[in-house]
This record gives C-alpha cells, sequence and structure tokens, in this order.
C-alpha cells in the first residue's frame, strides 16, 4: 500500500502573525490597496485537522472555539476546493480546526488556516502539487495567504501577495523575541479601516517604505524604532480608548505596544522579566474581563 493512501489523517498547525511594519503606498486598479510589510509569525497558533471520508467531493468544516466559523462558508474549505480543481482529486475531506487564534484581530488566522489546510491536504494525498503550484493557489485564496507558506519572516508587497525572505541573520535577530498581545473586547473591520483610510490620510511613499525596511534588515535602524503601522492613523482616532491605554502601559511597565495590520490586536515586545500577570491584570481593569490577552514568542 502506498504511503499517501495509508494517511488518512493529518493535523498541522496554523500560525498566526504580527505586522512589524506596515505601510499603505496607494491604491490600485483592482480596488486593492498597495503595500509594503514586514510580517512575522508566532507561536500562538491554530490547529487544522484534515481526515479523509468516503463521500466524493465532500468538504465539510467544523470549527471548534467559534462555531460561527463552522460550515463551508470557511476559507479552509475553499483552500480545499482549489486544491481539488488543479489536481482533479475529488476525494472527501473533513477539516477540524481548533481556534486559538482571536477573529477581526489583524494576526491572519483564517488565512492561515487555509494555507495549513492546503498543505495538509496536499500532503495527505502525496503531494501531487510543487510550491509553485501551491503558490498560486495561495494568491489566489486572499492577500495574506501567499505568506504563510514561507519561513516565518518575509517582506510583502502589492496586495500582499509578493513575497520576500530575508537573509537568515535578521531572522536570527527577532527569532523568540518574547510579545504581549492584547486584543479589546471588540473586532475591526478591515474593509470599513482601509475606506476610511483613503478618505482621511495620505498614503506613504513607496521609495520611504522601500528604504526603511532595507535600512532595518542591514541593522541601520533598531526593530524597537522599525515599527510602525499606517492603520494606527485611522484606528487611535477611531477607537479612542487605545491611546490613553498605550501611554499607560508605557508608564506602568515600559511597553510601547503597536496595532498589528488592521487590529484590533495590539503587540509589544516584553523583556523576560517583564511580569505577565501584573500586564494582565492593567489590561483587564482598563478594558474588562472580555478582553483576550496572550503571552507568545516570535517564530522567525
Amino acid at each position: 500500500m502506498g504511503l499517501s493512501k495509508a494517511i488518512e489523517k493529518i493535523t498541522v498547525p496554523a500560525p498566526a502573525k504580527i505586522n512589524l511594519f506596515l505601510a499603505i503606498t496607494g491604491r490600485r486598479s483592482d480596488d486593492f490597496h498597495q503595500i509594503q510589510s514586514v510580517i512575522s509569525k508566532i507561536d500562538l497558533s491554530d490547529y487544522v485537522t484534515l481526515e479523509k471520508t468516503d463521500l466524493l467531493d465532500e468538504v465539510t468544516c467544523i470549527c471548534i472555539g467559534n462555531d460561527s466559523l463552522s460550515g463551508g462558508q470557511n476559507l479552509a474549505c475553499a483552500a480545499v476546493r482549489q486544491w481539488r480543481q488543479v489536481t482533479g482529486d475529488r476525494t472527501g475531506v473533513k477539516v477540524t480546526i481548533q481556534k486559538n487564534i482571536p477573529i477581526m484581530a489583524g494576526l491572519g488566522g483564517g488565512s492561515s488556516d487555509a494555507v495549513s489546510a492546503l498543505l495538509g491536504l496536499n500532503s495527505l494525498n502525496g503531494n501531487p502539487l510543487c510550491d509553485s503550484e501551491l503558490g498560486n493557489i495561495a494568491q489566489e485564496l486572499g492577500s495574506d495567504c501567499a505568506f504563510f507558506l514561507t519561513n516565518g519572516l518575509a517582506h510583502v508587497t502589492g496586495r500582499g501577495e509578493d513575497v520576500h525572505n530575508f537573509e537568515n541573520k535578521v531572522n536570527v535577530s527577532l527569532n523568540r523575541q518574547r510579545i504581549f498581545i492584547f486584543q479589546p473586547p471588540i473586532g475591526f473591520s478591515t474593509p470599513l479601516l482601509y475606506q476610511r483610510f483613503s478618505e482621511k490620510s495620505s498614503y506613504s511613499e513607496d521609495s520611504w517604505a522601500s528604504n526603511r525596511i532595507r535600512s532595518w534588515s542591514k541593522g541601520t535602524i533598531p526593530t524597537i524604532q522599525f515599527l510602525y503601522n499606517d492603520f494606527e492613523s485611522v484606528i487611535l482616532n477611531k477607537y479612542l480608548f487605545l491611546s490613553p491605554l498605550f501611554k499607560l502601559m508605557e508608564k506602568v511597565h515600559g511597553l510601547s505596544f503597536r496595532v498589528s495590520g488592521s487590529g484590533s490586536c495590539c503587540f509589544c515586545f516584553a523583556q523576560n522579566d517583564t511580569d505577565k500577570e501584573s500586564v494582565e491584570q492593567l489590561i483587564k481593569e482598563s478594558l474588562g474581563d472580555e478582553a483576550g490577552f496572550w503571552e507568545t514568542r516570535i517564530n522567525s
């Protein structure tokens, strides 16, 4: 019996991401926005399990931890359908997602789940598609998806589908950096924030973004000074509770929080001796017990 026939079930981690740098540099003719961003994977992960079923063309999805994401509309199911379209394979598939990454958070959980489903399905069936073919599917699935096919740290351009890896020394300097993440008890709408940005803010210069990323990658700019997000100009004006909280965290704990992507999650670098419990307590006192809080690490 061949290996692809013997394996009936596989589980693949689906890591979250944070945007260390995000510049919005223009609007494209296809109505997407042009960006330059530096993105890193982190340890916080969902887990995607794929299991073969006996019913041809079947694809089901159960999301443990957030039932609203269960069903055929989940992007992981779209990944299965796209893979089938390319390969012609019709084997039934059950997708089970153990959901740990918050939604509407700027952490890329849905995109990561879809790519992990794509990788798991390909592996489950003997890897019929090569990396470039998987990359083509990922680009069709969504702007963030191509990044999750790469190693843990990358410079992305276009609408996010063009991914460029850094030299290993940059990855090593960031890898295992401790970070804290909090999420207010609300999610932020990415399309709405792009719309507000287009109406109220100026686009960043593409050359400025390129030069800044290049300088950082060469070590000229320390990472803590490199952190940047164009969305903050809109987010901090719309969600007025964030700026005072950022200032309070800086004053009490010396932590500099930034918004990841389009939010609503915010992250900061933390020293290994920073007390997690006291930081979490202050977050909960400020935002309420429904606010989320995570300790994790960069996985570059």
